[in-house]
């Protein structure tokens, strides 16, 4: 595969099969991972990954948490704080949904954790620079792309890291590391939610190049 068909390749799986995924693949996506790009080569990142009883017991406190107000270590803006043009593409996906008759389905795999068979939950420290973020971004995208080039689905959410003190008390994660992101992984099961694309804007809308 070449980069361009692994990156057009790599979408949001929202709902997996259970066929556990192997140790030796997870730790080459990672290592994979650790060429991102870093800010003074600061590497601020862990990642922990729970599967198996680990995971169950994780997806079972969840589960039984339902639609509980999330709590998330990295606070979530509001959606009508975010920019119009983000509204909008937001709106888009829920008229997607509902034209799709996905709507349900897109609530009901939340709370179970899309149903992954593995989830990699990463970290940084609480009192790390803002720019650490943005090797974040890069480090999990990395993980990801190199999953897709594996042949697993991935999906960065939410709904991953909406209760940390739930994720803790299964992972050795300390209070001084918060937990920025959690990505689901695994193979793709043939439920109809994971038909869902979200556009992209034109090229010339995002784009700039002034010679």
């Amino acid at each position: 595969m070449t980069f361009e068909s692994i990156a057009a390749a790599r979408h949001s799986v929202r709902d997996f099969l259970p066929d556990p995924v192997p140790q030796d693949v997870i730790r080459k996506c990672v290592r994979i991972a650790q060429s991102a790009p870093s800010w003074v080569n600061a590497q601020e990142w862990k990642v922990y990954v729970a599967q198996g009883e680990t995971l169950e017991g994780i997806r079972r406190e969840f589960i039984a948490k339902g639609a509980e107000q999330g709590h998330s270590d990295v606070p979530v803006a509001h959606r009508e704080s975010w920019s119009e043009a983000a509204q909008k593409r937001m709106a888009a996906v829920g008229e997607l949904l509902a034209a799709k008759g996905l709507a349900e389905a897109m609530g009901a795999v939340q709370a179970p954790l899309f149903n992954a068979p593995a989830v990699a939950f990463f970290t940084m420290p609480r009192n790390a620079s803002s720019w650490a973020m943005l090797d974040m971004g890069g480090f999990y995208q990395t993980f990801m792309l190199a999953l897709t080039a594996e042949g697993y689905g991935s999906i960065p959410a939410y709904a991953f890291v909406k209760f940390p003190e739930v994720v803790r008390k299964y992972l050795p994660i300390t209070d001084d590391e918060q937990i920025v992101v959690g990505v689901g992984f695994g193979k793709p099961s043939d439920a109809p939610i994971n038909s869902l694309r979200e556009a992209r804007p034109e090229l010339d809308s995002i784009l700039s190049i002034k010679g």
